[in-house]
């Protein structure tokens, strides 16, 4: 069976594998930075797509990022861990 990816994670999933709640809501933050980043990048070289005005990650109240930047943040996936944190729990 495949594992279903998280398309988005938030700093109590990272405080869950045991970041503390500083570091994980830092690290949330800075993956939004990058997908806001990334986002204002790709909406310039393609213009065939319909437009946003602006990422949707650029919304401080939005404490949620792509679960790949962070997971290149952290340096690890955290697909299987969140799944087998879900199950213990």
């Amino acid at each position: 069976m495949a594992t279903k990816h998280h398309a988005t994670a938030n700093y109590k999933d990272l405080m869950d594998i045991g970041f503390p709640e500083h570091t994980a809501k830092d690290i949330i933050q800075r993956a939004k930075k990058i997908a806001i980043e990334n986002f204002n990048r790709d909406s310039q070289a393609d213009k065939n797509v319909i437009k946003l005005d602006k990422s949707p990650f650029d919304n401080r109240r939005l404490g949620i990022a792509p679960t790949e930047i962070v997971e290149e943040l952290i340096g690890f996936s955290l697909s299987g861990v969140l799944e087998s944190e879900k199950e213990d729990g």
